[in-house]
């Protein structure tokens, strides 16, 4: 058995706690998109809004608990529960899978650093890049991806695999997919398509207001997805933080804020996490989400400055 992989027994109860959550977060989401579309000033919205994008940010960690096989142990069961949550979260659930995927191999090499300027780029294209990925780009991607890619022949996918210095793990990850993986891309895209027309037809969903929502949630996911990596040691595996959050706000993120403790042992549950980290070795998460908004600058002559910080 995988280390940190639950006994059967257990694994049996926490499946069952994932469908359960996998469902509340869908009704959240729901009742709170209605809740956008009441007719009361913008102010009393704003709270609203500020949950939906909380709440959304545990879809995508239900997400990320399937790409690892811990939502379901049944293969089936688990990619459909992937697939409703990645609906919800507005893209394919096997692209984000396969680039997480990568991920987990690349972590802190230069495909994956976006805070720090390599030899060789062009400092004012480096800057750019990384705001325009972090004030959204990261969803809007993911989003603008799920379109237009079931329209690539397969045999054209590998080509997408365009290199750069640096920030260029997304772009890898296109030559991991296989044929099986493209047709459950296309799938998932045109499940998704449905499923949001149908929602917009049955509750009468405007699609200002579900702009104005996911434009929310496209800002507080992207400039989220590298707080727990920026500026650590250059090492797949330790480099990442564990960090905290008020215990409310770790139930909603289904603990994704205990990366490190995700890193070193990647099969163990959500629910789990927290046991696993030493809180001697973490930090606030306010403190590192402020240093995502620091423009990148250039990498260290010697890499080895860059050492994890505790308080």
């Amino acid at each position: 058995m995988p280390k940190n992989t639950p006994p059967p027994a257990r694994r049996v109860r926490l499946e069952r706690q994932n469908v359960a959550v996998l469902a509340a977060q869908v009704f959240a989401c729901g009742a709170l998109i209605q809740l956008l579309h009441a007719d009361v000033a913008a102010i009393w919205k704003l709270p609203v809004l500020v949950l939906f994008c909380l709440v959304m940010q545990g879809v995508f960690s239900m997400m990320h608990e399937c790409f690892h096989r811990n939502g379901h142990s049944s293969p089936g069961i688990n990619w459909a529960m992937g697939t409703v949550a990645a609906t919800l979260f507005g893209a394919s659930y096997t692209l984000i899978r396969v680039n997480h995927e990568g991920h987990h191999q690349r972590n802190r090499s230069a495909a994956e650093l976006a805070e720090f300027i390599l030899p060789g780029e062009r400092p004012a294209f480096k800057i750019g890049l990384y705001y325009f990925a972090t004030l959204g780009g990261i969803w809007l991607g993911s989003f603008v991806a799920t379109l237009l890619l079931p329209f690539v022949p397969f045999r054209s996918v590998k080509g997408l695999a365009v290199r750069m210095t640096s920030m260029d793990g997304y772009n890898r990850s296109f030559a991991e997919f296989d044929r099986r993986d493209w047709g459950f891309l296309r799938l998932e895209a045109a499940v998704a398509i449905a499923a949001w027309c149908a929602c917009a037809w049955l509750f009468g969903w405007d699609w200002r207001v579900l702009l104005v929502a996911y434009a929310a949630f496209a800002f507080s996911y992207s400039s989220l997805q590298w707080v727990y990596h920026m500026r650590t040691p250059l090492d797949r595996i330790e480099g990442a933080y564990d960090l905290r959050l008020p215990t409310p706000i770790r139930w909603l993120f289904l603990s994704f804020n205990y990366n490190l403790a995700h890193h070193r042992f990647p099969r163990a549950p959500w629910q789990d996490l927290h046991a696993l980290v030493d809180p001697r070795e973490t930090q606030p998460l306010w403190h590192r989400y402020l240093r995502v908004f620091l423009p990148p600058e250039p990498l260290p002559d010697d890499t080895s400055r860059l050492a994890k910080e505790y308080f």
